[in-house]
């Protein structure tokens, strides 16, 4: 089992509640490989008038 760390950039959109952020999160990492650990590292604003957010998260994935 070969384990990798990454650093990995997701659109918040407005549609995603709060509540459902978790599974979001992990829907779109699990694209990615079986996933072991995660965690938010940083969230940014959007600069349009869109109101989506920018999660900056960071992952270990087993491949």
């Amino acid at each position: 089992m070969k384990l990798s760390s990454v650093d990995y950039y997701l659109d918040w959109p407005v549609s995603i509640k709060l509540e459902n952020l978790r599974d979001f999160i992990m829907a779109n990492l699990e694209k990615k490989g079986d996933l072991i650990r995660w965690s938010i590292v940083d969230i940014q604003n959007s600069i349009d008038s869109s109101g989506t957010k920018k999660l900056r998260i960071k992952a270990v994935l087993a491949n």
